[in-house]
């Protein structure tokens, strides 16, 4: 690897973020599905991805079932999955990921649990939504080393009239190098 590809990887790394919402315990889905109905999360949501490319396994893709309007999606599924959207990119590992990103879009990993778990190394931010709630629910964010993060903003934001419950949204920063 010579000086350029080396800036190359950098400048991909540093253009990883993952974006969650996680009740207080973790829990970030039940049965392949949100547990949850948080209107302004979703328009929050919106907000942070349009323009953006969003990384996502094949359950989440399903679970939304469609390529979401202004954005690029790329799909992670190691099963070689039927893609039946001519828009949506495949991939079966991360390291295809980059060649797939169209220019000037950034990373935005949003699920499920296992491609979090694959792609944190990878993020060097994190935006999360807290659902000041304890939900049920059989999945759940994976275990984050805190002591590598610093906390830079967090926004409460009580519930509104299509939330069930209140949030906190909070950016956090890697302080430590991530790895690829």
């Amino acid at each position: 690897m010579n000086i350029h590809d080396s800036a190359l990887v950098d400048t991909a790394r540093r253009d990883w973020t993952m974006v969650v919402a996680m009740s207080e315990k973790g829990v970030i889905g039940q049965d392949e599905h949100l547990p949850w109905k948080l209107s302004s999360d979703l328009r929050r949501f919106k907000s942070l991805t349009m323009g953006q490319c969003l990384l996502m396994g094949r359950k989440t893709f399903q679970s939304i079932g469609r390529p979401l309007p202004g954005r690029q999606t790329i799909v992670l599924s190691r099963s070689g999955w039927s893609n039946p959207y001519p828009q949506v990119c495949l991939a079966t590992d991360l390291a295809q990921v980059d060649a797939l990103v169209q220019p000037g879009r950034r990373v935005m990993v949003v699920g499920g649990a296992e491609v979090y778990r694959a792609a944190l190394s990878r993020c060097q931010q994190l935006w999360m939504t807290r659902v000041l709630a304890e939900v049920g629910g059989d999945t759940y964010f994976p275990n984050i080393d805190w002591t590598q993060w610093q906390l830079v903003s967090s926004q409460f934001l009580p519930a509104g009239p299509a939330d069930q419950w209140p949030t906190e949204f909070q950016q956090w920063q890697r302080i430590t190098p991530g790895t690829l």
